[in-house]
C-alpha cells in the first residue's frame, strides 16, 4: 500500500498512556462485546490490521477509491495515527473509517498495527441511500444503516448496554433540527460507544445513520 502526503502529515508521535489494559478484541465481557461486522466479516477494537487485510478489504486515505493506499507504511514505536483510514472491498466502500496505534517499542509496519477505532457513517438522507452501493456494515449484528433509533437503541440495551433517560428523551425527538444527534453507552468499561443519527429537514425525522466504538486510551504529548 502506497503511504499518501495525507497520513504522512497526520502521523502524530506521542507519548501514549493506556488507561485499560489492550489485548485481543472485544471486552472482557461477553455481553458487552463490540464486534462490527463488514461483509459478513468481523472485527473488534484491538485487532490487528493485518486482520483486515486478511479477510481481503484494502485501505484508502479518504472514503473514495481513488486514494486507495498501495504500500504499507512504517509506524514509529509508541504511535497513534490520528488520521482515519477507510475500508474498501474490490473497489466498494464499506464507510467504515479505522484509527491505529503502535503500543509496542518497536517500529512496527501498519498491517502489524492494532486499530483502537472503528467509525461507521452512513451518511445523511435515508431517501438516498438506495443510490449508494456499499459493503454490508452491522455492529454486534444491528444495522445502523438509516435504522429506527429506538429499535437501535432497545437491541442494545437487551445487550447490555447502559443509556440514561434523559439522554434517550432527547435522542429520540422528531421534528427539532436541534435535538441531540449523538447518544453514548455509560456502562463500556474499557471502551467507548457512541450512536449517531442524521436529521431529514423535509420529513422532520431522523434515524440512525452510523456509530463510533473505540478503546478508551490517555495520551501525553509532552514528550512528543
Amino acid at each position: 500500500m502506497r503511504i499518501t502526503k495525507r497520513l504522512t502529515a497526520v502521523i502524530l508521535i506521542m507519548t501514549m498512556a493506556l488507561s485499560v489494559v489492550l489485548t485481543g478484541c472485544g471486552s472482557s465481557d461477553s455481553r458487552l462485546s463490540m464486534r462490527v461486522s463488514i461483509d459478513g466479516h468481523q472485527f473488534s477494537p484491538g485487532c490487528k490490521v493485518s486482520d483486515i487485510l486478511d479477510a481481503g478489504f484494502t485501505l484508502a486515505d479518504t472514503d473514495h477509491v481513488s486514494t486507495m493506499m498501495t504500500e504499507s507504511p512504517v509506524i514509529p514505536a509508541r504511535t497513534v495515527v490520528t488520521s482515519g483510514l477507510y475500508i474498501f472491498k474490490n473497489g466498494e466502500p464499506s464507510h467504515v473509517e479505522i484509527f491505529v496505534y503502535n503500543k509496542t517499542v518497536n517500529d512496527l509496519d501498519l498491517k502489524d498495527c492494532s486499530v483502537y477505532e472503528f467509525k461507521y457513517d452512513a451518511g445523511v438522507y435515508a431517501q438516498d441511500a438506495a443510490d449508494d452501493n456499499c459493503l454490508k456494515v452491522l455492529f454486534n449484528d444491528i444495522d445502523m444503516r438509516f435504522t429506527d433509533r429506538k429499535k437501535v437503541i432497545d437491541e442494545l440495551e437487551n445487550q447490555g448496554f447502559k443509556f440514561k433517560d434523559d439522554e434517550k428523551t432527547n435522542f429520540f425527538k422528531d421534528g427539532d433540527a436541534y435535538s441531540t444527534y449523538i447518544i453514548s453507552a455509560t456502562n463500556t468499561a474499557g471502551h467507548s460507544l457512541d450512536i449517531t443519527n442524521d436529521y431529514n429537514y423535509e420529513s422532520g425525522t431522523r434515524f440512525v445513520n452510523g456509530f463510533d466504538c473505540r478503546l478508551k486510551v490517555s495520551y501525553d504529548t509532552s514528550g512528543a
